[in-house]
């Protein structure tokens, strides 16, 4: 099977390129330009990855940022569409979903959407982390900027950020009295209304607020030759709000709230059969005799499929986001991050095997066991597999406390606890269809499956990190992290049980920085990541371990020419252990699976990122980046014999791109 869709799922090589008129860096804010008007020189990029404001060229670690200019002209208006905005990072939509994310970072990426399943590249909005990929794919709004941190951040921001993680940073209100109204038309029939009020300051109170309303709906992408375009798959309705309040009255104390809430109504992209073993191909091929639809198989990417309809998935987001800060004295900072979010889902996928209308002769399912008797039930449609209404949900809280400071001239610090908890329910109907092998009659076995599952996770954590100038250039960060996790699945079916895990882990990072020149910068990083163990809801076994990962890295930040060209860079080289796999049990003929530590793996790759001001007004910008990877351990578990067999060498690595690219040419008129 495969899933064709407009933004393909990357899997193994794939080159994106994209020429738009931003460039790929963020400038300070979005009043800035690419380059200063007076100056004729670069803005300054600040960013916050080490939870504290910087500047990008003085960070000795590989981020990108990226502006919400640079995300509306390239008319990007989720997280699955990020692709390649940073050197080695793929984004795309999990199948039979449309609002589940995967993000792959340096090829470390998970396309499982289970809700018992954690992601290995975590994602944050203003610091909250979004516990689960399941409805990450939300809206983007009032975002000034991404950043993308690659490379483990066990130390600062914790379990399952192996791979990297990503930052959604959101505009404050303004000061200032105003209103933004954007109106955009695109293929597919996209529409989109945005509009954003700010109050400005109410009198001298130091209270600010902005609402932002969206609305946007498309038809699909994919033409279901049984439906209108606005129920092919891919089409979508979304209306989203956020609203966001500040308080700053330049003291020792701010604030800021702010809530969103997304609904959206899609159909999930198409699923096309590009190949089947003879059994079924038996079983396809006897529909038309039956009065039914031939078979549509093809290995190469078909445009028009008869599927089926009806198949909406409704997604609810809401969350709520308190920050606090408190100025102890001139050097120490106090800040506390309190975020609460909730997700919904009801799904209705009817069909998962890329046909519609085939019939075919159904039977009882005592012909798959002694004494194997052929008992007809009659002639109806079928799908090889499919879902009824299944609903699904998570909530979830977090806390953080973080303290920032500095001592003297030459330390500087961040410290803190971080505290998560979060629920998720699942009862998903599945209705698997067997097709019975020679010597029987071409016939299907109908079954009905069901999962059904309550599973909570939590997370407590203490951390540090610490700058230490030896001398005016060269300085030495080290950070340290302890980890406990907790997770318990209570589950109904397909197994009644009761399963508890605990884990723990230390995780550090080490970073030498040497500043050659006010223009040129070097560093030389060391971390390790953690990807929390857990339980799987469709596995037998009783869960699984760790995921362990050490990173080494080597990288260089330049700004050249008066600052009229940037360019950055970094190699790097990742051990990966006991990777999270899934192996199918034997005598189950693939239908049941348990996860399982038994994949290594190794990364080694090069990323760069430059900007140009070729002339005033006139910037080029781009990124590169490149990875090769390779399993050194992949074992799955050969269904006929029950013996474990390494396929390292022909595994493939999904979700993720070999190489990434992007490029982009702006060019600002005067005034």
């Amino acid at each position: 099977m495969k899933i064709t869709d407009a933004a393909r799922i990357l899997c193994g090589t794939c080159l994106a390129y994209g020429l738009m008129l931003q460039p790929a860096l963020a400038q300070g804010t979005d009043a800035q330009s690419s380059a200063s008007e007076t100056s004729g020189k670069l803005d300054e990029v600040v960013v916050t990855a080490q939870k504290r404001e910087e500047n990008l060229q003085r960070t000795p670690l590989a981020v990108s940022a990226i502006t919400t200019k640079a995300l509306e002209q390239r008319g990007i208006v989720d997280v699955s569409q990020l692709t390649s905005l940073a050197p080695t990072l793929t984004t795309t939509t999990t199948p039979g979903s449309t609002s589940s994310s995967t993000i792959a970072i340096r090829a470390i990426g998970n396309g499982d959407p289970i809700l018992t399943s954690d992601s290995p590249v975590s994602l944050y909005v203003d610091g909250v982390v979004i516990g689960r990929q399941a409805g990450a794919a939300f809206d983007l709004l009032d975002l000034e900027r991404i950043e993308v941190l690659r490379g483990p951040q066990g130390t600062l921001y914790g379990r399952n950020t192996i791979g990297g993680a990503v930052n959604l940073i959101t505009a404050r209100p303004a000061d200032k009295f105003g209103i933004r109204e954007k109106l955009s038309f695109g293929n597919w029939n996209q529409w989109q209304t945005r509009t954003s009020l700010d109050t400005g300051q109410w009198g001298e109170s130091g209270i600010r607020a902005r609402l932002t309303y969206v609305h946007r709906e498309q038809d699909g992408y994919v033409n279901n030759l049984n439906a209108p375009g606005d129920l092919d798959p891919g089409a979508s309705k979304l209306d989203a709000g956020r609203v966001a309040l500040s308080f700053d009255r330049g003291g020792l104390f701010r604030a800021d709230y702010a809530f969103d809430h997304n609904k959206r109504d899609g159909i999930p992209g198409a699923w096309q059969a590009t190949a089947a073993n003879s059994t079924v191909m038996r079983l396809w091929n006897a529909s038309p005799g039956y009065g039914g639809r031939a078979p549509q198989v093809s290995a190469g990417r078909l445009d028009s499929l008869y599927l089926n309809v009806d198949e909406v998935n409704t997604d609810k987001v809401d969350g709520h986001s308190l920050r606090l800060e408190f100025d102890l004295n001139a050097n120490t900072l106090l800040r506390s991050l309190t975020g609460y979010r909730e997700w919904s889902q009801i799904t209705r996928n009817g069909g998962m095997d890329g046909q519609n209308g085939i019939r075919a002769l159904t039977v009882s399912p005592a012909a798959l066991a002694p004494p194997y008797s052929f008992i007809p039930t009659g002639v109806r449609e079928i799908n090889l597999f499919s879902a009824g209404i299944s609903p699904r949900s998570q909530h979830q809280v977090s806390q953080e406390f973080n303290l920032i400071g500095k001592l003297g001239d030459r330390f500087d610090y961040v410290a803190g606890l971080f505290y998560f908890k979060e629920r998720s329910r699942e009862y998903s109907q599945q209705f698997p269809v067997i097709a019975l092998p020679p010597p029987f009659p071409p016939a299907a076995v109908p079954l009905l499956g069901l999962m059904d599952y309550m599973h909570e996770s939590e997370s407590k954590a203490a951390f540090a990190q610490a700058t230490y100038d030896l001398t005016d250039r060269l300085s030495f960060t080290g950070g340290i992290r302890y980890t406990e996790d907790q997770k318990k699945l209570d589950q109904v079916a397909p197994f009644l049980r009761t399963l508890n895990r605990d884990f723990s882990q230390f995780n550090w990072s080490a970073t030498l920085d040497f500043q050659v020149n006010d223009a040129f910068m070097t560093y030389a990083r060391a971390a390790t990541g953690y990807k929390a163990g857990g339980v799987n809801a469709r596995s037998i076994n009783s869960g699984y371990e760790p995921e362990d990962l050490t990173s080494f890295e080597l990288g260089a930040k330049s700004e050249l020419f008066d600052r009229r060209l940037r360019l950055n860079a970094a190699i790097f080289y990742v051990d990966h252990k006991d990777m999270q796999l899934q192996q199918f049990v034997a005598g189950s003929r693939g239908a049941t699976s348990n996860t399982v530590n038994a994949g290594k793996a190794e990364y080694k790759g090069i990323e760069a990122e430059f900007e140009a001001l070729l002339t005033d007004g006139l910037t080029l910008s781009g990124s590169l980046g490149y990875i090769d990877r390779e399993f050194k351990q992949f074992l799955i578990r050969d269904p006929a014999t029950n013996l474990l067999v390494d396929v390292a060498s022909t595994a493939h690595f999904t979700y993720s791109a070999k190489e990434t690219a992007s490029a982009a040419l702006q060019y600002d008129l005067p005034r």
